[in-house]
This record gives C-alpha cells, sequence and structure tokens, in this order.
C-alpha cells in the first residue's frame, strides 16, 4: 500500500467510480484538508502529480467543501479537472484549466456528478440553486443538464415534471426532496442517465431512475441497489443490501449487475458498499463500510463472492463515520491499481493506493 503524498494533514480521493487519473493516465488529481474536523473554514486544496512517480505534486485550486467526497475532483479530460466548491453554503462546481489555472467554466450552482463522459458532464439543479446562476439563465428549473466541456453549451434533460411522471408511473409517491437528485451519471455513450431519487415510499435505500435521452423511454428501482455505477451502455453495477428493521446487514450484501428496471442479471461479487469495476469488468472492488466493522476492502473476481485480495482494515470507526471518510475504491485506468481513502487515526485519513497486477491471473 502507498500514500499518494507526505501530509501532516488529510489526503482524500473523490467518489467511487470517479476516477481519479488524467484520460492517458499520467496524472492524478486528489485533495488536501489540513483538519477533517474544522467544520467552519473546511479549507480544502486540490492537487495535481505525476500517476506514476507521484513528483511534480502542485496545487492548483482551494476550495472549501466537506469531507464526504471531498471536493468530487476528476479529469473531464487531459488538461481539465471538475470539481466541488461550497459558496456562501451552497454547493456549485468548476471546469479548470490545469496547466493556465483559468476557470473555464463555473463557478455552476448546482450538485455535482460522479464524472464527464464523451465530453459531457452532467449535474442536477434543484429548488435551492434557482436564482443561484446569473450567469446561467438557462438554469431556470429543477431538473438535470448536461454541460458541453467543448463548447460550454447547457442542455437540459429532463425537467421537474419529467422527473415527477418517471417516479409516480413506477408506483413510487414523490415527496419535498424528489427534485434533489444525487449521483447523477451518464452512460459511457452519453445516451442514458441515471439518478437516486428520494421518494416516500423507500426511506431507507431511495429509488433509482433512468432515463433514455434518445428514446424519452425512463425507467425507476424502488428500494434500489446502492452506490451504483455503470456496468456499460444498458446496465449498472451496484450493491445489493437488505435492511432488517433496525440495520442495514453487511453480512448479506452483494455486488450484482441490474438492469435498468432492477432485475438482477449476475452476481459480480461479495460484500460490499462502496464499488468499482475493473475497466474490463474482469474484477470488482468493494468495501466493508457498515458500522461496527473494519473498512476493509475486498478484491473479487467476476462472479466469485469469497474475495482474492482484502486492502486498507483499520477501525477508525469516528473517522469514517462521523467524520464521513468512506473508503470508495476505485480502479485505475488500465484495472492494475486500486485507489482508496485510509484512515491512519479518528481524526485523519491518507489517499492511498495498491498494485494489483501480481494478483491479476
Amino acid at each position: 500500500m502507498e500514500k499518494v503524498c507526505e501530509y501532516e494533514g488529510s489526503s482524500l480521493w473523490g467518489m467511487n467510480g470517479g476516477q481519479p487519473e488524467s484520460p492517458d493516465g499520467t496524472l492524478l488529481v486528489y485533495a488536501k484538508k489540513p483538519d477533517l474536523e474544522d467544520k467552519e473554514k473546511q479549507i480544502t486544496e486540490i492537487w495535481i502529480c505525476d500517476r506514476n512517480t507521484l513528483a511534480n505534486a502542485r496545487c492548483v485550486f482551494t476550495v472549501s467543501c466537506g469531507n464526504h467526497n471531498g471536493p468530487s475532483a476528476t479529469f473531464t479530460d487531459n488538461d481539465h479537472i471538475v470539481f466541488r466548491d461550497i459558496i456562501n453554503g451552497f454547493s456549485a462546481f468548476r471546469v479548470l484549466n490545469i496547466h493556465t489555472g483559468e476557470v473555464v467554466y463555473g463557478p455552476i450552482f448546482g450538485k455535482e456528478s460522479h464524472c464527464a463522459e464523451n465530453g459531457q458532464y452532467p449535474f442536477s439543479i434543484s429548488e435551492e440553486f434557482l436564482d443561484k446562476n446569473p450567469d446561467y439563465p438557462e438554469l431556470n428549473t429543477c431538473g438535470i443538464y448536461l454541460l458541453d466541456l467543448t463548447t460550454g453549451k447547457i442542455r437540459r434533460v429532463a425537467d421537474k415534471k419529467t422527473v415527477y411522471d418517471m417516479v409516480v408511473k413506477s408506483g413510487c409517491t414523490p415527496n419535498d426532496h424528489t427534485t434533489s437528485m444525487s449521483h447523477v451519471q451518464l452512460n459511457p455513450s452519453a445516451t442514458k442517465v441515471m439518478m437516486r431519487l428520494s421518494v416516500a415510499n423507500c426511506p431507507v435505500f431511495g429509488a433509482l431512475g433512468c432515463i433514455d435521452l434518445e428514446t424519452g423511454k425512463t425507467h425507476v428501482i424502488p428500494d434500489k441497489p446502492v452506490h451504483q455505477l455503470w456496468f456499460d451502455d444498458d446496465t449498472y453495477m451496484a450493491t445489493r443490501q437488505y435492511y432488517d428493521g433496525s440495520k442495514i446487514e453487511m453480512e448479506t450484501s452483494r455486488i450484482q449487475r441490474f438492469t435498468p428496471n432492477g432485475e438482477c442479471i449476475e452476481t459480480l461479487g461479495g460484500i460490499g458498499n462502496h464499488i468499482d469495476g475493473s475497466p474490463d469488468r474482469s474484477y470488482f472492488v468493494g468495501d466493508r463500510a457498515y458500522p461496527g466493522y473494519p473498512a476493509d476492502i475486498f478484491l473479487y473476481r467476476r462472479g466469485e463472492t469469497t474475495p482474492i485480495a482484502t486492502f486498507g482494515g483499520q477501525n477508525f470507526q469516528n473517522c469514517t463515520w462521523k467524520l464521513q471518510i468512506h473508503p470508495n475504491p476505485t480502479f485505475s485506468r488500465d484495472g492494475k491499481r486500486i485507489y482508496f481513502n485510509h484512515p491512519v487515526s479518528e481524526n485523519r485519513t491518507e489517499a492511498c493506493f495498491v498494485e494489483i497486477d501480481d494478483l491479476l491471473k
């Protein structure tokens, strides 16, 4: 196991599946935060370094953000990154040229997504953001939007009515937070978008929505599997969990593959929570981020529920839960490395990785 930097504070990766590597595999983006317990300033620096040597590290921007997923920084191409900031109490994102330091787009007030796909960056606008974007008058209604990273044009692909209609059609009941969509993600070809939906009749897991941007067809999975990512253009990978009335069970969780209607196609791995799949979908990784357990990270061969390797293993419950440092394991672009957050005390964490090439036999 190796850490991305030497630092007296904490270092952080972003969301699972968010990908800290540049598309050409030469650079990494990560965050540094002096104090995880400082809820006032929450100063966080965004850093770039060489992927292979970890050398040439430099700070490219400073934001304010919480600990959970840090600033969610990812590359949009080899020259630009996108990341979250909190400005006057509201979430916003920017797209930055890492060479010149120029903010190309933003700040745009809204909820950021996991990553860009096929030149498009998806995000959502809920009620609290409607009057926050005078420079972007097209953001005038709740919904899901795509930012074209080449032209800067913004296109709305779903409005409030679309979201409410798909929820009601599925038999779910909208609530006051239904339009506060999160985990908006495009499939690899950017032809479908999925999102987590809050609905009244699924209080534990919520619902998972999907909209086909070419046909307009919608899908909803009530009581959805969690920490979903696209498996391919048409199906999801996610963790199926079960609630026993008092807690979410750890032992029965499984990494599985689903259709947009919620049909389980196959079991991909065993116990997990936050997950990812290798680029060729031959291996899967999931963390045991459940209260009361060490936050181990398990590596699985596709279809096997017994891990072939275990990493991490820290048991700092305060750091994992109160300070919200979730492991968020993520494969590298070549599938030979796994990135994850690794707490080293109850108030400090390190952005780490392990090389797994020798295990992939």
